[in-house]
């Protein structure tokens, strides 16, 4: 199974490899794929930036790094983070979306 992610900088759906290296960059604008940008665990009100307690601090998000709790941060998971459910029916198909195959 072939997973994509949307690279931060161009915004260009990008097909990752299942381990990735601080080697490998996105095809079209170079950015590296092992950035926490690019991480699940990134986000911007967290402590550090990061979700995850046991990881380091990074300072440049933008950066290749060592970071061992790397997992990418897929494009549908971007998705269905944009979903607004604020709603009763929006959380039943959000709910409901989880198991469409």
């Amino acid at each position: 199974m072939l997973n994509t992610i949307n690279c931060w900088s161009c915004k260009e759906e990008v097909e990752v490899p299942e381990k990735v290296t601080r080697q490998d960059e996105c095809p079209k604008c170079g950015t590296p794929l092992k950035c926490c940008f690019h991480c699940r665990f990134y986000d911007k009100e967290a402590y550090h930036q990061c979700l995850e307690p046991q990881a380091e601090w990074v300072r440049y998000k933008e950066k290749a790094n060592f970071c061992e709790y790397f997992k990418y941060r897929f494009a549908y998971m971007e998705k269905q983070e944009e979903m607004p459910l604020d709603t009763p029916e929006a959380r039943k198909n959000a709910w409901d979306s989880l198991f469409e195959d």
